[in-house]
């Protein structure tokens, strides 16, 4: 069920009770151990998406309105498509967003109320950077300084090694995305 309402410049704002899903990138962070697992924004001032509770838009720049308001960039970020996420900085987890509340939509995408992940899947950024995203998929995490993890493909983990850039552990991918969808609750991705 949708409801529109006009905002004070005629551009409409849809309500909705039903969610729009779309494609959202994230980072990635969590222990040594593979456990506390968390998605952090891309933008790395935004606030972590907490397991198993709705994330809820808020604007840095203004009290004065309610996120998501179609004169401001604030809400909750997501994409119609894949594409616009390849030049994300620094992704390691692609996912399709439950977005919902008030809805505002752009060229790009959507900007919401309320989110939620549905499905999540690892990426190695640099094949997703450079190649399509059936090909991204990572065979190992590593886990750098502040908690920060990684998804990487074995080439890329190699490619790092070699530049002096090894993380200072490396745990295998599929135990962290299963862990990952356990935590979140949802299902897997697939591209």
């Amino acid at each position: 069920m949708n409801h529109r309402s006009a905002t004070l410049e005629g551009l409409p704002t849809d309500v909705r009770a039903e969610p729009i899903v779309a494609w959202r990138a994230w980072a990635l962070t969590g222990h040594r151990d593979g456990t506390g697992l968390l998605l952090r924004p891309v933008a790395k001032r935004a606030r972590l998406w907490r397991p198993r509770e709705i994330v809820e838009a808020s604007c840095r720049t203004s009290r004065r309105h309610e996120a998501p308001d179609p004169r401001c960039t604030c809400g909750l970020h997501a994409t119609h498509t894949i594409d616009p996420l390849r030049r994300t900085r620094s992704p390691a987890v692609l996912g399709r967003v439950a977005l919902w509340g008030r809805v505002v939509e752009h060229e790009h995408g959507f900007r919401a109320q309320y989110a939620y992940p549905q499905r999540l899947r690892l990426i190695c950024q640099f094949c997703f950077w450079m190649s399509e995203p059936r090909r991204s998929t990572p065979d190992h995490v590593g886990w750098f300084p502040h908690d920060e993890l990684i998804p990487v493909c074995e080439e890329h983990l190699a490619v790092a090694r070699r530049n002096g850039v090894s993380p200072r552990l490396v745990l295998p991918a599929p135990e962290v995305v299963q862990r990952l969808r356990d935590t979140y609750t949802v299902d897997p991705l697939a591209v």
